[in-house]
C-alpha cells in the first residue's frame, strides 16, 4: 500500500531581537557609584591618599614651628595670617604629584589588567564611562585635599600665633588661598587622568606628569639663563604649568613669581585649564575611537 506524502507546514519565522526602548540604560549616577567603588577598592588609592595627608601634615608642622621660631627671635612684627596660611599649604605641591599619579592609575590599571572590557560591557557608552571615572576621581581627590588643607590649617593655627583657627571662615584672603590650592590639586589629578587615558601606560603617564610639574620648570629656567634672559624664554616660563599654579594660589597683592607683571588669578586659572584640557580631550578622543 502506497502512502501519499503530506506537505509539511512552513516553519514559523524566528522572532527578531529588539531592544525595549522603555528599559532604563546605564545612568551617570549608577556608573559613578560603580567607578567610585572600584576606585576605593584599589590599595594604591589608600596608600597615595594616606601618604598625601601624612606628608602634607609633616610639612605644615615643620613650617609652623619654623615660623613661630622666627617670630620669637625676630624683632619685626608678626606676618599676616594669609602669608602664614600660604606657607602652611606647602604639602599641596606633593599632593599634586601623588594625587595626579592616582589619577593616572585610576584608568591605566583597567587597561593593563584587561578589566576595561568588563567596564565597557556594563557601560557601553564610552563617553559616559570616562565621565563617571573622572567624576569618581574628582570627588575622592577633592575630599582628600579638603581633609589635608583643613588639618594643615588646624595644625599651623595651633602652633603659629599669627594664624587663628577661625581665619578659615573670617579671613577672605586665607579662604581664597585654601580654595585655590584645593582647585589646583583637583585639576592636576584630572590632568593625570587625561594623560593615563591617552597613553594607557602608568609609567609613561606618571613620568609625563612629573615632567610637567617639575622638570619643565627647571629646563625653562636654564633656557632663560642661557639665552641671556630673552623675552621669548620669559614668555615660555610664564606659560609653564607650575608658574600658573603659583600665580593662581598666591596671596592677593603678592609679588609675581616671575616677570615684571603678575598674572590675574583668572588668567592663571584659564592657563591651568588649558594645560588640563589638552590631555583630557586627547584622551577622550583616543578612548572613544581606539579599541580597548
Amino acid at each position: 500500500m502506497t502512502t501519499t506524502p503530506q506537505a509539511s507546514a512552513p516553519a514559523a519565522p524566528a522572532a527578531g531581537f529588539e531592544v525595549d526602548p522603555t528599559l532604563p540604560g546605564p545612568s551617570l549616577g549608577r556608573a559613578f557609584s560603580s567607578e567610585f567603588a572600584k576606585l576605593l577598592a584599589l590599595r594604591t588609592t589608600w596608600w597615595l591618599s594616606g601618604t598625601t595627608i601624612a606628608l602634607g601634615l609633616f610639612l605644615a608642622g615643620a613650617v609652623a614651628f619654623s615660623l613661630q621660631y622666627v617670630q620669637n627671635t625676630s624683632e619685626s612684627g608678626p606676618p599676616e595670617a594669609a602669608a602664614v596660611a600660604g606657607q602652611g599649604t606647602a604639602g599641596v605641591t606633593f599632593a599634586m604629584i601623588l594625587l595626579g599619579s592616582l589619577g593616572v592609575i585610576s584608568i591605566t590599571t583597567e587597561f593593563t589588567s584587561g578589566a576595561i572590557r568588563s567596564s565597557l560591557t556594563a557601560v557601553p557608552t564610552r563617553s559616559l564611562l570616562m565621565g563617571a571615572k573622572m567624576l569618581a576621581l574628582t570627588v575622592w581627590t577633592g575630599l582628600v585635599t579638603a581633609v589635608l588643607i583643613l588639618l594643615s590649617h588646624l595644625l599651623v593655627a595651633l602652633i603659629a600665633d599669627p594664624l587663628p583657627i577661625s581665619a578659615i571662615v573670617t579671613d577672605a584672603d586665607v579662604a581664597v588661598i585654601y580654595l585655590t590650592s584645593w582647585v589646583a590639586v583637583v585639576l592636576t589629578a584630572i590632568m593625570g587622568f587625561g594623560l593615563g587615558t591617552l597613553l594607557r601606560s602608568s609609567a609613561g603617564a606618571i613620568v609625563t606628569l612629573a615632567v610637567i610639574l617639575f622638570v619643565l620648570q627647571i629646563v625653562l629656567s636654564i633656557m632663560w639663563g642661557v639665552s641671556g634672559q630673552a623675552d621669548w624664554a620669559e614668555t615660555l616660563m610664564r606659560m609653564e604649568y607650575m608658574f600658573l599654579v603659583g600665580e593662581f594660589t598666591s596671596q592677593p597683592g603678592a609679588q609675581p613669581g616671575f616677570g615684571a607683571e603678575p598674572l590675574q588669578r583668572w588668567q592663571a586659572g584659564l592657563g591651568m585649564l588649558a594645560w588640563v584640557g589638552v590631555p583630557l580631550v586627547a584622551g577622550w578622543v583616543s578612548f572613544t575611537r581606539r579599541d580597548s
